[in-house]
């Protein structure tokens, strides 16, 4: 058996998510995983798939000829279990241009890897301007502290709150 992970992207429309699973159960696989969402009126996911060999064209060809939906298909990297840190992390703060750069840099320069990332842009309860929201699942090296992480980013500014659950 291989593990595939499928992007899409297209036109959000009624039933989608029906279509693309009655595609991969009825070529032969399996659905493991996935992130699937509506931005804008585009919906774009990502879904993780378990499919004999055999199949592998089959499937890919059925999921081509879903209409309105870009598809991309890679064969998943099954990673052994690593000796990481799994930590939560919540940024908040004023909306402005540049926090997730100057974050995912600063993460980076930690050795931190991103696991998941969802990030969002609500209007503040009775101020009315943006607060932008990031809620991060990091993978940390053994040799690095949370209590690190946490002190670096606070460096960023003033107006953002940094959360660490643990």
């Amino acid at each position: 058996m291989k593990q595939l992970i499928i992007t899409v992207i297209g036109k959000d429309k009624t039933g989608l998510v029906e279509q693309l699973s009655d595609t991969v159960y009825n070529n032969g696989a399996n659905w493991l995983k996935s992130s699937l969402t509506q931005l804008s009126g585009q919906f774009a996911g990502i879904v993780q798939v378990e499919v004999s060999a055999q199949h592998i064209q089959q499937l890919s060809s059925a999921l081509s000829q879903i209409d309105g939906l870009q598809i991309h298909i890679v064969e998943a990297q099954i990673k052994a279990s690593s000796q990481q840190i799994m930590q939560k992390l919540t940024v908040t703060g004023n909306d402005r241009l540049g926090i997730v750069k100057e974050v995912t840099t600063h993460l980076h320069q930690l050795g931190v890897n991103i696991y998941k990332l969802k990030t969002n842009t609500e209007s503040a309860p009775n101020w009315g301007y943006p607060i932008f929201k990031a809620q991060f699942q990091l993978e940390l090296p053994t040799d690095l502290c949370i209590d690190v992480v946490q002190e670096q980013l606070e460096l960023l500014a003033d107006d953002l709150t940094i959360d660490i659950e643990q």
